[in-house]
């Protein structure tokens, strides 16, 4: 590409964004993912980077809620695409983001590839404006998921969820030192050194299926 282009992840939550930022710059070659904890640190963004080619918005922000931050985001910048990521999800919700000018609206429990597959042609059109042409976005093959047990497998998708021991615990019924346990368990079995790189591990192996 003659430049890279930017996808900004606007997400306060400590381990999603570093999961998409991974998985972004791994399905798109060229471009990089930065992230936003704040609509005010996306605004900051949205002034100082000249090549900003996406977004990736959740709803729920530590300094706006709801779909205020369509509006504002696209306000200042109404050419650059945005696609809202949500763990929210209703048809009413959807027809109000698209209204507001969301290229696109995705359920966080949805597979990670449905966001990736969403953004791919939106990053396209934004790089023939940014470029002069479109530059050919490749996708990388990703090594096979590891076998995991059943327990395994519903602790590795908690964290890729965000959730802590205390609301896996709850979740599956067990206690919390069962719970770090199997937390610890899994993440030797991964290789991983903690739970954003699970996480990210998480998400690959599902678009891996997905391919």
């Amino acid at each position: 590409m003659s430049g890279t282009a930017v996808v900004l992840v606007v997400d306060d939550h400590p381990v999603v964004p570093l999961a998409l930022r991974s998985l972004i710059e791994g399905r798109f070659s060229g471009v990089r993912a930065l992230q936003a904890a704040s609509l005010r640190q996306a605004k900051v963004m949205y002034h100082d980077e000249p090549r900003l080619a996406l977004t990736v918005l959740d709803l729920r922000l530590p300094d706006v809620a709801g779909l205020e931050g369509i509006s504002e985001l696209r306000a200042l910048r109404p050419e650059v695409p945005l696609i809202v990521f949500t763990g929210l999800d209703s048809e009413p919700l959807r027809r109000s983001a698209a209204s507001l000018g969301a290229a696109a609206m995705v359920c966080k429990n949805e597979n990670a590839t449905t966001l990736l597959d969403r953004m791919e042609p939106l990053l396209t059109g934004r790089l023939v404006l940014l470029n002069g042409h479109a530059d050919t976005i490749t996708t990388p093959r990703r090594p096979d998921p590891v076998d995991l047990s059943p327990r395994q497998q519903q602790m590795w998708q908690s964290i890729a969820e965000g959730m802590s021991n205390g609301e896996i615990a709850e979740r599956y019924g067990i206690s919390l030192n069962t719970t770090k346990a199997h937390v610890r368990e899994l993440l030797q079995r991964l290789g991983v050194r903690n739970r954003t790189e699970a996480a990210t591990l998480y998400y690959r192996a599902r678009q891996d299926r997905a391919d």
